[in-house]
């Protein structure tokens, strides 16, 4: 019985160590957060007129998650 239990600690160590080795790492990770918030800064008091952020919000509508991904695969964002 003790000898199981060792080797399924180890087995489970060895995955855990193997997992955080081997897991792809972005480039730029977290330019689509830091870019979001400098435009949000810089454009949030124009509201919903253009270069306002209620603006650009309101007419990507059901495109947004898209768009959002196509800019963090282009910025560096994603592994």
């Amino acid at each position: 019985m003790r000898k199981r239990t060792a080797v399924t600690i180890f087995v489970a160590a060895a995955c855990v160590t193997a997992t955080g080795a081997v897991a792809a790492k972005p480039s730029d990770p977290g330019c689509f957060g830091t870019d979001r918030g400098a435009y949000a800064v810089a454009n949030g008091s124009y509201g919903h007129e253009s270069p306002g952020v209620g603006y650009y919000a309101s007419t990507r509508a059901g495109d947004n998650g898209q768009i959002n991904q196509d800019y963090k695969d282009g910025c560096g964002g994603t592994p």
